[in-house]
Parts: structure tokens; sequence; C-alpha cells
């Protein structure tokens, strides 16, 4: 969310809390002055308690405990990765994506534009009646004498009557209203919630702040009329032949307004006992709450901003490519593109060489924003690709993608143009003339299209499912001794094959040399163990997305549709992922590519061996040990272990 739009939250939440305290306990007393104070006051607090922060206050209600601290050896796993070829192609669908957040806040950007222009037209239909009316003098007071037959009003030191259509004795009792309305200033209380009004129009509770606020300045004028010494039943007579007459602008103190009958119930009411003026001071509590409550949050953030994210983390965690809400670059996409614009030089090597082309960039957005795991997907040339990998690992944090109400992480594909353009004279080929343009490309689909094949089969799951397999490999697998004293430490990549049967076999591992081969003879060890695999009640669609090149397409996005569950191409284009049955259909996705779909009911079904990759990382910690500063996926089990030099 954009801060403005939390800010707007902010201020209408604390509206509604004030609203609502005034509803239950001021609405029926006759303290209109100390009201008057209530509803500015109100306001001006809303618009500023989010702008502060009390360090102390966030402690009244947040209670932390201490964390423990991890010695032992650990093994972390998370769902390995499958790697399978599929032959049978499939009829894609195009699939249709709407924008929502991109059409509310169009949506409310267009509304708040009329409500300032109509707020505009207000003021500037007061200033022609203005110039219209003759400016004259009654009862010793200034006024601007109307054309029309319009309700008496004012608008700051301003008064418009029609003087005409009025009595004497009426004339006197307006003029008596609407100066008390000029002298106390009024407008300025009016003015203030329209404008609070122009950004908060959605919320119903402000119109009814602003209702409330208009009706106690009509009380307060009606109090100034009668303290004069005007009758008040001749007064009320007067304010029912004014209850027809058309209404100037809406922004203005008007004589008359439509709630005649609360004004008339004001004018007769018995005054409130003085005793009861101690309950506004529970304003006091409510503007702390709300200060706190700013105050934990703009805590916790700068807490989040301040602690810097470990250089890998022990429990890896999962990387989503589509979430319920999207994760945002500081000022939302166009200020992305002016950053990236403004942050990318053109190698000048690549230039005078005439290099260009579309780098396509894979990212990761974290779950504290900031930017991880920059690769190419789809380079060019080293040297233009490296400067796209420099400007996109230099991203300011980015607010993070959420699911079920939690920060994830989240993967992005971007590509980079970099182009050259002729110089304007052909038979000038010097690189001086030529012009270097570097263009990031918008998220938004062309049409190149993708060709999707994929097939349908049965799945298999470890006894126990996943937590049974994490449980086998947190039992079974040790550091070995020997590669602990040495300092060894080191990435296995494993592979291992499932029959149709449940059946393992086919079990590899490497690096198989060198140092680091007795970590893969530990991993092979634990999976040759391993017992059979199980049917599982899923079904598993593998597939491969290329070019119309035939090219593998890596870092595509496969969702299965209507759910948020889905998973990216690897570097030959091909994918795995697990369906609750047949039914339904997967959308493929990628930059610069017209989206497909396929039907899961229309895929062959294949028969064969399913190949599971499982990474498994060695590291070692501790006080007299080099740190592990190798990669370390997404999906590893990771093994730590205690060394010593």
């Amino acid at each position: 969310m954009q801060p403005i739009f939390l800010y707007i939250i902010q201020v209408n939440f604390a509206l509604v809390l004030f609203y609502l305290l005034y509803t239950v306990l001021f609405k029926r007393d006759t303290f209109l002055k100390i009201r008057r104070f209530y509803f500015l006051s109100s306001i001006v607090f809303s618009l500023i308690y989010p702008l502060f922060v009390v360090p102390g206050l966030s402690d009244l209600w947040i209670f932390r405990s201490a964390e423990p601290q991890a010695v032992e050896a650990s093994v972390f796993f998370e769902a390995p990765t499958f790697e399978m070829m599929v032959e049978e192609p499939v009829e894609p669908v195009a699939s249709v994506n709407i924008p929502w957040e991109q059409i509310l806040t169009t949506l409310y950007i267009a509304v708040t534009i009329f409500f300032i222009l109509r707020f505009l037209w207000q003021l500037i239909t007061i200033f022609r009646i203005r110039l219209k009316s003759e400016e004259t003098e009654v009862s010793g007071v200034r006024v601007y004498d109307l054309k029309d037959d319009i309700t008496p009003f004012s608008f700051f030191g301003m008064i418009f009557i029609n003087s005409k259509i009025h009595s004497d004795e009426e004339l006197e009792q307006i003029i008596i209203h609407e100066h008390t309305h000029a002298r106390e200033k009024h407008s300025l209380d009016i003015m203030l919630v329209e404008t609070v009004l122009l950004f908060s129009w959605w919320n119903p509770f402000v119109w009814l702040f602003k209702r409330e606020m208009a009706m106690n300045l009509e009380y307060l004028a009606d109090n100034g009329v009668l303290r004069e010494g005007v009758d008040s039943r001749d007064y009320q007579y007067h304010l029912l032949r004014l209850t027809y007459h058309e209404t100037a602008v809406q922004i203005v103190n008007n004589f008359n307004v439509s709630q005649l009958k609360q004004r008339i119930m004001m004018m007769n009411k018995t005054r409130t006992s003085s005793l009861k003026l101690a309950k506004y001071l529970l304003m006091l509590p409510l503007f702390l709450i709300l200060i706190a409550a700013n105050s934990s949050y703009a805590g916790e953030k700068e807490k989040s901003l301040q602690e810097p994210p470990p250089v890998k983390k022990e429990v890896t965690e999962e990387i989503f490519v589509v979430v319920e809400q999207q994760p945002e670059f500081p000022g939302g996409l166009d200020a992305m593109m002016k950053f990236l614009s403004d942050s990318i030089v053109y190698p000048a090597e690549a230039k005078a060489k005439g290099i260009q082309g579309r780098v396509i960039c894979n990212f990761v957005v974290m779950s504290d924003g900031s930017i991880d795991d920059v690769e190419i997907v789809r380079g060019v040339d080293p040297m233009i690709d490296a400067e796209a990998v420099r400007v996109l690992g230099s991203m300011p944090d980015w607010k993070p993608g959420m699911q079920r109400g939690q920060p994830v992480n989240v993967r992005f594909t971007l590509p980079v143009v970099f182009r050259l353009d002729a110089p304007s004279d052909p038979e000038d080929d010097t690189s001086e003339r030529v012009e270097s343009k570097v263009i990031i490309d918008e998220l938004m689909t062309n049409e190149a299209a993708l060709t999707v094949t994929a097939g349908v089969q049965q799945s298999y799951t470890f006894p126990g499912g996943d937590d049974g397999f994490m449980n086998y490999i947190s039992q079974n697998i040790k550091y070995p001794v020997i590669a602990q004293e040495n300092g060894v430490q080191g990435l296995v990549n494993a592979t291992f094959s499932i029959s149709s049967n449940g059946n393992i076999g086919n079990i590899k591992a490497k690096p198989d040399s060198g140092d680091e081969a007795m970590l893969s003879k530990e991993v092979l060890r634990v999976l040759t163990g391993m017992p059979n695999w199980e049917k599982a009640p899923s079904f598993l669609v593998s597939g491969k997305v290329t070019d119309s090149g035939s090219n593998p397409i890596r870092g595509a996005t496969v969702i299965r549709k209507g759910t948020n569950e889905g998973t990216i191409t690897d570097s030959n284009g091909n994918f795995q992922i697990k369906v609750p049955a047949k039914e339904g259909s997967l959308a493929i996705s990628f930059v610069g590519y017209k989206s497909e779909e396929i039907a899961l009911n229309r895929l062959n079904t294949l028969n064969g061996e399913i190949t599971r990759e499982i990474p498994v990382v060695f590291r070692l910690q501790g006080d007299n040990v080099n740190r592990y500063e190798g990669p370390t996926p997404e999906n590893a089990v990771v093994v730590v272990g205690y060394g010593s030099k």
C-alpha cells in the first residue's frame, strides 16, 4: 500500500472513533462551544497523529519474549524440485487477468478529482454571487444585497441577503444570526471538514461528521440571536418561512438548513449540568491510544529497516510466483521504470562493438522488501548482462508481497532492452555517432507466442508426507566428523527416481570428487536407505515452455488458475506442479509473450519414472570456522555442523 493511502486510512479510522464517541456521549448535551472545540480538535488531531511517534508508548501493549538460540546441529528442509521431460503438446487458451488494484486506485483518483473540481466550482460560485450583489448596510452591518431568491448565508466576513423579501424584524434576526457566523469565523470549521471530505468521500462517517459540525454551528448562531433578546417563538416562525428557499452552495453557513426540527428542539432544551463537562476528558485516552498504536506500528517498521537480513537463512523460506497482494516498488510501476532508466548505463565497450538485445532478468522481492537472487534468465552479452544485474540489485526496498496476511518472498521477471540507433547518415559508421538507448520494458504482453507441452501422471509421496520425509532426513543424515574437522563445506546436488510402483532407484550425488565427495557420500547413504514412496492423492503435471524457435524459456510463471499455487520453469524451460485432480487449468505467462492456458482434463496421461532433485547444503558455524559463502537454493536441505581449525 502506498504511504499516502495508508495515511488517509489512518486519518479516517481516527475520525470514525471520534464520531462514535460524539454520538454516544456528547450529542445530547448543550455544551455547544465545547462541542465546536471537540470537532476541530478531532479533525486536527486525526490529520497530524500519523506523523507523530512516541517510542515509549508502543511498550504499553507490546510484550516480547526472547527467542531461543539453537545450539545443536540442525537440518532444515523444503519440498525438493522436480525435473521431467514430456512430449505431448496441448492446445493453449488465453487467460484474462484483471488488475483490480490499479482499477480501484484509478477510480479513487478520478472521484477525488471530481470532488476537488466541485469544491472549486462552489468557491467560484460564491464570488460570482458577490460580483452580482450590491454592497449595502443593514442594521449597521455591511452586507451584500442578493438579486435572487436565495436563503441568506455568510462566508467568512461576507453576509449575503435579499433585503427586499424580508420584513424589518426578519432582517434584524437574520443579520444577528449571520453576523454571529462571521464574527466567530465558523467558515473555518466548514472549510476544514470540506477539505478532509475531498479525500475521504468514501467514508460515510466523515459525511455524518460534517453534518453534525454544520448543525452545531447553526446552534451557536441561533443562541447568538436569542441572547440579543429576540423572542424564540417569533424566531422559529421566521425559520419556518425560509424552509423552502434555495441554498446557494453547500460550503457556506446558511441561515436555514434542512434539520430545522433539531434546531428548534435545541433552542427549547434545558441546559445540561456543568458537572457533565468532565466527560469530554475522555478525548485524552483516545488521543493516547491512537498515538500509541501509530508509535507501535512505526517502531516495528523502523526495527525491520534497522535489522539487516542475514546473508543466508538457516530455514529457507518459500518463494511465491503469485500472491494475494503483489509486492510494490516505492512509488509504483512508473517510479520503478524511472529509477531503472535513470540508473542504468550502456557499457561503452558494448556500444562500440554494436552489442544490443533484450536481457531477461529474474529477481526475488524478499519478505522484508529487499532484493535478492538477481540472475539472468536469458542473456545477450556478459557486459550488458552484468549492467542489468547491477542496477536491479541496487533497487531500494520494495513493499513486500502479502499472502494470508503475512509478508512473503515473491519472484519477478523483468526484460531490459539495450538498443543502438544507427547514425542519420548511412555512410557515417563511426561509433561516436551511434545513439544508445536502454529501455525497461513494461510488464505487458505482446503477440509473441509461447509453446507449452505438458502431461499429467500419478504423484508419489514419502510415507508420512513431507513432514515424514523431513523427519527421516533429520534423523539419519550426519555431518561427517572428518569433514567438520577439516572445515569442508559445500552444496551437494542429489537426484533419484521414483518408479510407478514407488521404488527408489538411479540415485546420484555430485560433486563426486575432491574434499566435498565425502559430503555426497553421506547424502547417497541416506537416500539409499529410504523406504518406497506411496501414491499421493494428488497428480503431477510435468511440462516444458519454449518460444517460437523451440528455445526453452526460463522463469515462466505457471499457476493453477483460481488459486495462489504456482511455480516457474527452470533453465531448461521445464516445470512440475502438483494438482489435486485432473480438473481446472494452468495459466502460463512470461513477460513479452501472450499468456497461455491449458486444461488439465485435456492432458495426456504419462507413464514412467519421476526424477526428483534434492539440494543439500553442508555448512559449519562457530567462532573458529570460515563462514559458508556458497549458494543455498531456496528448496535446499541445510545440515549445520560445528567445526574447528
